[in-house]
């Protein structure tokens, strides 16, 4: 009997010690197999299938790429977006200070002697003051230029303030509220003797136009005021323009749109002179426009016709005609106050 009991006794002991053994194994196993379970059940989780079931991607892979500011495109960061130096949105800022200029983005401006020279097309804005100075600009023939004149002053003891050399089409703009002055040599010195251009304290070799709601001041002392090779367009702005000859000269056209333009000194005030084509060589003044003129010649000379629409205001003071044009002249009578008229000009 005792030994039959001490047989049981050792049969359960062996039997407890295999169950403990077995136990520990699986216990042992099961973090294992719980690992390797939680990692397929978090990779499935993150798994992202479309209405059939097919997986198209994963939410785990979007999540750094989200999270990460290095691989986000600029829209995802709209706070560093910055608009292209010399757009329309962005200009170029040329600030002067004597003969020195702050300039905001290389590879734009070079100094030629007491020039600074653009080089490069776009929107510039020009504050300060030059003293003894030229801003002269040449850019390809395909770019266009727009200088905005905030403040600016001008002037040079060699030549023209302002020089445009080259470019497709030239803009200035007068900003509201600002006071903008220039002034130009009495004698103009030129590197080759046989050179005659710039002539103007604002010349332009191509067509020029001005526009704004601020005022500009030129006082010319060599020969023309504004002068244009093309078209010469002046849209608003109040502007006021002393030369010693012609006051303003578009070889192709002169057009006044608007604007309060008092024009004085000179011999012809307003002129257009070409003769090779039909369509140039007018002055036309029109949408309300105030012209007050006082000049020794005539005061709107033209080769082929000068119109002066109604509703614009055309003061003239000179001692030639008031107009003078062997062409079609169209002027409005209740728009042409003549004040003064000298003796007239033969065609």
């Amino acid at each position: 009997m005792k030994k039959h009991i001490f047989h049981i006794l050792v049969a359960s002991l062996l039997a407890a010690s295999l169950c403990v053994g077995f136990v520990g194994c699986n216990q042992t196993d099961a973090p294992s197999d719980g690992t390797a379970q939680g990692s397929d059940s978090a990779a499935d989780s993150s798994v992202v299938t479309d209405e059939n079931g097919s997986e198209i991607g994963s939410s785990s892979e979007s999540t750094p790429t989200d999270s990460n500011p290095a691989e986000s495109t600029p829209s995802d960061n709209p706070g560093t977006n910055t608009a292209t130096p010399g757009t329309e949105e962005n200009p170029i800022a040329l600030t002067f200070n004597g003969i020195e200029c702050s300039e905001s983005v290389a590879g734009t401006l070079s100094v030629d002697g007491s020039a600074f020279v653009i080089s490069k097309g776009g929107f510039y804005t020009l504050s300060g003051d030059l003293s003894d100075g030229q801003i002269k600009v040449a850019v390809p023939k395909t770019e266009e230029i727009t200088l905005t004149f905030k403040n600016f002053s001008a002037s040079s003891s060699k030549s023209a303030p302002i020089y445009i050399d080259s470019c497709d089409k030239a803009t200035i703009i007068l900003a509201a509220g600002t006071v903008n002055t220039l002034s130009d040599a009495t004698t103009y010195q030129f590197a080759n003797p046989a050179d005659d251009k710039p002539n103007a304290c604002i010349y332009s070799a191509d067509d020029l136009t001005i526009k704004g709601d601020g005022t500009l001041n030129i006082t010319a002392n060599y020969n023309n005021g504004i002068g244009c090779k093309n078209d010469l367009r002046i849209k608003s702005g109040t502007i006021s323009v002393s030369a010693p000859n012609n006051i303003l000269k578009g070889n192709d056209s002169v057009t006044i749109e608007g604007g309060n333009i008092t024009l004085s000194g000179g011999e012809d005030a307003i002129k257009s002179d070409a003769t090779d084509r039909t369509d140039k060589g007018f002055v036309l003044i029109e949408g309300g426009a105030k012209v007050t003129i006082t000049c020794t010649d005539d005061a709107i000379q033209a080769t082929q016709s000068v119109t002066v629409a109604a509703g614009t205001t055309v003061t003239v003071t000179a001692g030639g005609n008031a107009i003078n044009c062997p062409g079609t002249i169209n002027a409005d009578e209740s728009a042409m106050n003549i004040i003064a008229e000298g003796a007239a000009d033969e065609a």
